[in-house]
């Protein structure tokens, strides 16, 4: 953890994780299908949770309550590794796992916001924050629909290869977020249908609110620097 914080304050706390994060988008759909892969793809996601926690710098309480937040949130990825070399079914686990990942994935989503909406100066590590927050909105809606899947199993239908791997969902996450809506998988039960609609709304939404918030921060700089 402190090797990452040291790394990530010379690479820019945000530009790092956009990377990890980045490199995460493009490896699932790669090595989910491999046994091999899962294992390297759950070590990689504990790796990227160390760099999420160490881009976050700060005192106080609720800056305690996110480390241990975080801590748990790396415990479950760490017991989803276990689970994942020995080969156990890890159904049961993903239940308990993705609601708590839902929740803390959001809520850091929703830290990053407030720290850029209150930032005095747009840099390129504050832009780099800016799409790590619209990535971290895409893979929460994503999960939010791999839990519907697995406690529902069909509300979703799939064509093509690997329908039922994770990274379908996340791919169905994305393409709704940008309202791009291919149709190759498609919404079939009520909750899935409103999740879907909701996501479509809240990324035109927060497009807007977020080039909205970086233009704000340009003129404060700007009225600041004249001052």
């Amino acid at each position: 953890m402190f090797a990452s914080k040291q790394f990530s304050n010379k690479a820019g706390r945000h530009t790092l994780l956009l990377v990890c994060l980045l490199v995460t988008m493009v490896c699932l759909p790669l090595l989910e299908h491999l046994p091999i892969g899962r294992i390297l793809l759950s070590v990689w996601f504990l790796l990227t949770s160390g760099v999420l926690l160490a881009s976050f710098s700060g005192k106080g309480r609720q800056h305690r309550i996110l480390l241990v937040a975080g801590g748990i949130f790396s415990a479950l990825l760490l017991a989803n590794l276990v689970i994942q070399s020995a080969g156990w079914s890890s159904t049961a686990f993903q239940m308990i796992a993705f609601p708590y990942g839902l929740i803390f994935l959001s809520w850091v989503t929703g830290l990053l916001l407030y720290s850029i909406f209150q930032a005095e100066r747009v840099t390129p590590d504050l832009i780099s924050g800016a799409v790590v927050s619209y990535l971290l909105l895409g893979i929460c809606w994503g999960g939010l629909y791999s839990l519907i899947e697995l406690t529902q199993p069909g509300s979703f239908s799939f064509s093509g290869e690997g329908g039922e791997e994770l990274s379908s969902l996340f791919y169905f996450s994305f393409v709704t977020l940008t309202t791009l809506g291919y149709g190759d998988i498609l919404p079939l039960s009520k909750i899935a249908r409103t999740s879907a609609y909701l996501e479509a709304v809240t990324g035109v939404m927060f497009t807007a609110i977020l080039i909205a918030g970086l233009v704000g921060s340009v003129r404060m700089g700007r009225t600041k620097g004249e001052d």
